[in-house]
């Protein structure tokens, strides 16, 4: 008698669990319906690019800021630096200070010029003989994570 009452368990557990998936299954399909729909509303892709050129001048605008507080950071930098040689060498005039306008930028190297560099075969230069190779860890090649 228990085994009967085990079957007709296990039975409404299968029915129940059946019902739970076919409303599962409604319920993502008519969401995928919804997001395909919103998808394809030409306003919201409307929306959806103004967002996107409004968040790439935003991170333009971010990464020319940066630059420029790096640039002044450089500035000190190199006036801290030029200080600091000038009190080392006591002021005798030994090193002096170069205005960072008296620089020139650096000259650009067009891409096919570089390209010719990284192609062009170089000359190595004699190595020193390796020491001997000390024996590899157990587990040492292997990525921790």
């Amino acid at each position: 008698m228990s085994d009967e009452s085990w079957d007709e368990q296990f039975k409404r557990f299968l029915r129940k669990t059946g019902e739970d998936f076919r409303r599962t299954g409604e319920d993502v399909k008519a969401e995928a319906q919804r997001l395909v729909e919103a998808a394809m509303d030409p306003e919201k892709q409307q929306k959806v690019r103004d967002r996107l050129n409004e968040l790439g001048d935003w991170a333009r605008k971010t990464a020319q800021d940066v630059a420029g507080a790096v640039g002044d950071a450089a500035g000190k930098a190199e006036s801290a630096f030029h200080r600091a040689t000038d009190k080392v060498t006591g002021g005798k005039g030994e090193m002096q200070p170069v205005a960072a306008s008296s620089i020139p930028p650096p000259k650009r190297v067009p891409a096919a010029k570089k390209a010719a560099k990284k192609t062009a075969p170089k000359a190595k230069a004699a190595k020193p003989a390796k020491k001997a190779a000390k024996p590899a860890k157990k587990g040492a090649a292997k990525r921790k994570r």
